[in-house]
Protein backbone atom coordinates (compact mmCIF):
# COMPACT_ATOMS: atom_id res chain seq x y z
CA UNK A 1 0.00 0.00 0.00
CA UNK A 2 1.50 3.55 -0.86
CA UNK A 3 1.01 6.53 1.45
CA UNK A 4 -1.86 8.29 -0.10
CA UNK A 5 -4.62 8.70 1.00
CA UNK A 6 -7.51 6.49 -0.10
CA UNK A 7 -10.81 9.22 0.19
CA UNK A 8 -11.73 9.28 -3.47
CA UNK A 9 -10.62 12.65 -5.00
CA UNK A 10 -7.33 12.79 -2.91
CA UNK A 11 -4.00 13.20 -4.00
CA UNK A 12 -1.85 13.74 -0.68
CA UNK A 13 -0.16 11.69 1.59
CA UNK A 14 -1.47 10.48 5.15
CA UNK A 15 1.12 12.16 6.29
CA UNK A 16 0.08 15.58 4.73
CA UNK A 17 -3.11 14.87 5.94
CA UNK A 18 -1.78 14.74 9.23
CA UNK A 19 0.21 17.71 9.20
CA UNK A 20 -2.83 19.59 7.90
CA UNK A 21 -5.07 18.29 10.76
CA UNK A 22 -2.52 19.31 13.28
CA UNK A 23 -2.13 22.62 12.17
CA UNK A 24 -6.10 23.02 11.97
CA UNK A 25 -6.10 21.62 15.59
CA UNK A 26 -3.48 24.11 16.58
CA UNK A 27 -5.82 26.89 14.80
CA UNK A 28 -8.66 26.18 16.54
CA UNK A 29 -6.22 26.24 20.11
CA UNK A 30 -5.33 29.89 18.83
CA UNK A 31 -8.75 31.22 18.09
CA UNK A 32 -9.94 29.63 21.37
CA UNK A 33 -7.92 31.78 23.39
CA UNK A 34 -9.44 34.70 21.40
CA UNK A 35 -12.94 33.29 22.41
CA UNK A 36 -13.28 32.34 18.25
CA UNK A 37 -14.76 29.18 17.41
CA UNK A 38 -15.54 27.84 14.24
CA UNK A 39 -19.02 27.48 12.87
CA UNK A 40 -20.42 23.98 12.58
CA UNK A 41 -21.74 24.47 9.14
CA UNK A 42 -17.76 25.20 8.17
CA UNK A 43 -16.82 21.81 8.81
CA UNK A 44 -17.00 20.24 5.79
CA UNK A 45 -14.88 23.24 3.93
CA UNK A 46 -11.89 22.06 6.82
CA UNK A 47 -12.85 18.53 5.90
CA UNK A 48 -12.14 19.01 2.20
CA UNK A 49 -8.91 20.76 3.45
CA UNK A 50 -7.80 18.40 5.56
CA UNK A 51 -8.10 15.62 2.90
CA UNK A 52 -6.39 17.54 0.08
CA UNK A 53 -9.85 17.73 -1.87
CA UNK A 54 -9.16 21.94 -1.88
CA UNK A 55 -6.18 24.11 -1.35
CA UNK A 56 -5.55 26.54 1.44
CA UNK A 57 -6.21 29.70 -1.22
CA UNK A 58 -9.78 28.22 -1.08
CA UNK A 59 -10.71 28.05 2.09
CA UNK A 60 -11.47 31.52 2.57
CA UNK A 61 -13.72 32.47 -0.84
CA UNK A 62 -15.69 29.01 0.12
CA UNK A 63 -16.16 30.25 3.73
CA UNK A 64 -17.50 33.90 2.57
CA UNK A 65 -19.79 32.35 0.35
CA UNK A 66 -20.94 30.05 2.93
CA UNK A 67 -21.40 32.97 5.44
CA UNK A 68 -22.76 35.47 2.55
CA UNK A 69 -19.94 37.57 3.16
CA UNK A 70 -19.03 39.42 -0.61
Amino acid sequence: MDDVASRPGTRISAAEIERRHAALRQADASNRIENEFRSLESAPIFEAFIHGEIEMHEILPRLKALHRHP
